[in-house]
Formats: C-alpha cells, sequence, structure tokens
C-alpha cells in the first residue's frame, strides 16, 4: 500500500509539475496591418525629341514648347505655297483611358494682320490651311486644319511612348501676300472622365 500511495503521489506530482509548465507557456500573440496607396491618374507630355521635315525645321523652346519653321513658305518668283512637312515625336504616358486632342488656333497658317479665308483678293490670298496626322497608341488619325474640328485619339487603357505629329502643308493655290504666316496648334493628352 506504501508502493501505491507512494506512485499516486508521484503521479499527482507529474501532474501538478505539468501543468505548471502549461500555465507558464505563453500563447502567440497575432495582428494584422493593412496597407494601402493611391495612384492617381496622370497624363504628361514631355519636350519633343526628335523632328524630320522637308522644307521645315523644328526648334524646342523650352520643356513644352517648340517652334516649327517653314524654310520657304513661298516660292520667290511665283508667290505660291511651296510644299512643306515636319513630324515631330512627342514623349508621353497616361496611366489609365485617356484621349488625344490636337487643335488649331487660326485654322492654318493666317499672315499677320490678315483675315482666315479662302477668299482670295485681287488674285492673292493671306491664308494657307494644311493637315495634320497624330499617330499614338497604336492609333492614327488626320484632320484638315481648315475645318477647325480637332485631331482626337480615344485610347480605352494607359499608354507610353512618343506621340507621333505630322503636319504637311499642300503646295500651290494663289499666291501668296507677303508676310509672317503663323498659327498655333496645342497637342493635349487628357485623362478620360
Amino acid at each position: 500500500m506504501k508502493a501505491l500511495t507512494a506512485a499516486l503521489m508521484a503521479g499527482v506530482a507529474l501532474s501538478f509539475a505539468a501543468g505548471g509548465a502549461l500555465a507558464q507557456t505563453t500563447s502567440i500573440g497575432q495582428g494584422r496591418l493593412d496597407m494601402e496607396g493611391t495612384a492617381p491618374s496622370t497624363c504628361l507630355v514631355s519636350a519633343p525629341q526628335a523632328a524630320v521635315g522637308s522644307n521645315a525645321t523644328f526648334d524646342s523652346t523650352s520643356a513644352q514648347q517648340g517652334q516649327v519653321t517653314i524654310t520657304a513658305l513661298a516660292d520667290p518668283q511665283t508667290a505660291i505655297a511651296k510644299q512643306a512637312s515636319i513630324s515631330v515625336a512627342l514623349p508621353a504616358i497616361c496611366n489609365t483611358a485617356h484621349h488625344v486632342t490636337v487643335t488649331s488656333l487660326n485654322r492654318g497658317l493666317l499672315r499677320q494682320g490678315g483675315v482666315a479665308s479662302q477668299t482670295s483678293v485681287n488674285g492673292f490670298r493671306e491664308f494657307v490651311p494644311y493637315s495634320v496626322t497624330a499617330s499614338w497608341a497604336g492609333q492614327t488619325a488626320t484632320g484638315q486644319s481648315l475645318s477647325g474640328t480637332p485631331v482626337n485619339i480615344n485610347a480605352s487603357d494607359g499608354a507610353a511612348g512618343q506621340v507621333s505629329l505630322t503636319i504637311d502643308v499642300p503646295a500651290g493655290g494663289d499666291p501668296l501676300v507677303a508676310g509672317t504666316y503663323s498659327d498655333s496648334l496645342t497637342i493635349e493628352l487628357q485623362v478620360a472622365s
């Protein structure tokens, strides 16, 4: 019986020892950290990097502006418009659906002090229309400056690369009145609403 009592006491002692060890074991703590960030919708056009022209040159005048100069707008013997063309590449990126719009301020090359009209006066004109072609994100659109309708490209996704813009001034027509002819093209990349 003493042996049984000693065995029971040893069992109880082990039981307390084991219970005491369990009470000292710490449980593992767990928590959660959620992270979130937002990339805003954006479109960015950088300074033109390349231009190729015929009877036209390009100079970058600032980070987002440049000047196209037509070397000889009119034949010096006849005053009739000469053909000119130039292609300009503008690095661009839009990270969401967007559209490209190209608009002409004067709807063509207008002589300073002149009237934007296809009508000749005394056999001379002071306005030269041209065509504009824009290529971007696998799409191409062409328009005539005279129409007053912007050249548009709609992109359903983000895109990065170069917007290619080609301007073609046709030869011919009535002779031009002497003077400086100009227009201003605006190229916009805008997040679709």
